[in-house]
């Protein structure tokens, strides 16, 4: 390896190094953020509910609540960045992803996108959301750039590495499918090359758009999980070319696998493990307004103990909700473990501010029958327990 291309692997490693720092630190602070967001937001939801439509307070919480949706937002940028847990991933067409992407980001601009992708185009499998965050962030930089509009070129292909540093992809081989974004911006200056994958690092004037700048992070970030390759290219006044590089399914799309059926229930008693009091209040609160009989503890051992008393006097609960990380005692892995024992068709919810954790991506794996990712509205928990009811 000669020396330029040594010195330019230990910048990289370096840089991603920094950058894994930055996500752990960032995926702490997130899923604090998300527990404060939770209950400002319930709270919000709650407030709604007991005054009149047509009050004037009505309007001030509906600026809160869309202000705490803004949060949410940023706290999910956070969690995608942060390290660690697995994508949800699935079989998806690429072609049709970047198409549909292209289509909501360029809509209303006087900027245009011309798309290049076969149609054998391979599928790949990844985390949709996630990708479309890419996608988007990508996208919107180009849009940028061209600030008196023009064409983006989109192109597609399938390629197979077979030879290490092969389109600096580093020591993975194998097929992928290979996205180019390219723009006939203003570009990036030379010395902020180094710098484009560091969050909030931006060259462009803020003003009311304060916050940009972690669009590349976020994409780098994703990539990385996905065991992918991103590569950006620029010449100032000429335009940036961005590569992003996927690893190809190894086998054709299907349908999603079935989830576990659900009998239809009649019984409404709900068995909720909390150890956040204000979080344990709320969510209590909710489910009483959504008429369930609700039962709460503050730890898994609390919420074993109760559920087993539960089965001794012949009242069972029909769900469980499980925090998911606890502070001391008991966590919701341990304790649906030992619930599952005591009742092996017990439908339990896992419950969780950080989504970055591996059981919130694959929690019917662990025994969950479905997911409330934290911050989560009225809505959202009845939606959850109509799926797990059956209703």
């Amino acid at each position: 390896m000669k020396d330029e291309e040594r010195k330019k692997f230990e910048d990289e490693l370096l840089s991603a190094k920094n950058l894994e720092a930055i996500g752990v630190l960032a995926g702490g602070i997130a899923h604090d953020f998300n527990n404060m967001l939770f209950v400002i937001m319930g709270n919000i939801n709650m407030a709604q509910l007991k005054i009149e439509e047509d009050h004037q307070a009505q309007r001030h919480l509906i600026e809160a609540e869309k202000a705490c949706l803004r949060a949410k937002d940023l706290t999910q940028k956070f969690i995608t960045f942060s390290s660690g847990g697995s994508p949800l991933k699935r079989h998806v067409s690429m072609r049709e992803l970047v198409s549909s992407v292209a289509s909501l980001v360029l809509s209303g601009s006087i900027t245009t996108s011309e798309i290049k992708a076969p149609t054998d185009l391979w599928e790949v499998e990844v985390d949709e959301n996630q990708m479309r965050l890419v996608f988007t962030s990508l996208l919107e930089n180009a849009g940028e750039a061209m600030s008196r509009g023009g064409v983006i070129s989109i192109s597609a292909e399938n390629v197979e590495i077979s030879e290490i540093g092969a389109e600096g992809i580093g020591p993975n081989v194998g097929r992928y499918v290979k996205v180019v974004i390219s723009d006939e911006g203003m570009g990036i200056p030379e010395e902020n090359m180094p710098n484009i994958f560091d969050p909030y690092f931006s060259t462009k004037y803020r003003g009311s758009r304060k916050g940009m700048g972690f669009g590349l992070t976020i994409a780098h970030s994703v990539i990385k999980k996905h065991n992918g390759h991103i590569k950006v290219e620029s010449i100032p006044g000429k335009g940036t070319i961005v590569s992003v590089l996927i690893p190809a399914s190894a086998q054709k799309g299907g349908a999603p696998a079935a989830g576990r059926p659900h009998a239809r229930v009649s019984r409404k008693r709900i068995l909720v493990m909390e150890d956040e009091e204000m979080l344990r209040d709320l969510i209590q609160t909710m489910l009483e307004h959504l008429g369930y009989e609700v039962n709460a503890a503050l730890d898994g051992e609390g919420a074993v103990e109760l559920y087993s008393e539960a089965l001794e006097a012949d009242r069972d609960f029909d769900a469980v909700i499980l925090d998911l990380t606890v502070k001391v005692g008991m966590d919701g892995r341990e304790a649906v473990r030992k619930l599952l024992y005591l009742n092996p068709k017990l439908r339990v919810i896992v419950s969780s501010g950080n989504a970055s954790d591996p059981i919130m991506n694959d929690y019917t794996n662990y025994g969950f029958c479905d997911v409330l990712k934290k911050p989560y509205d009225l809505e959202d928990l009845r939606a959850a327990l109509g799926r797990v009811l059956g209703r």
